[in-house]
């Protein structure tokens, strides 16, 4: 599951609602959902109508 999903579904929101709070469309938060990760404006977007800092979205791999 990815992050974005994790989150808005913690917040109980559909992504129809995100779409409509973000100002993003809900093609774009899918595609997010899927793998996609947001970058610039919708990242910082999606951050700030979910109340969450912006690195909370990125996927961190550790360097082994």
């Amino acid at each position: 599951m990815s992050k974005l999903k994790k989150i808005r579904e913690q917040k109980n929101l559909t992504q129809e609602e995100l779409a409509e709070l973000s100002g993003i469309s809900v093609r774009t938060i899918q595609r997010i959902e899927s793998g996609t990760p947001p970058k610039g404006f919708t990242l910082k977007a999606l951050a700030k109508s979910l109340d969450v800092a912006a690195q909370e979205f990125l996927e961190i791999t550790p360097i082994i």
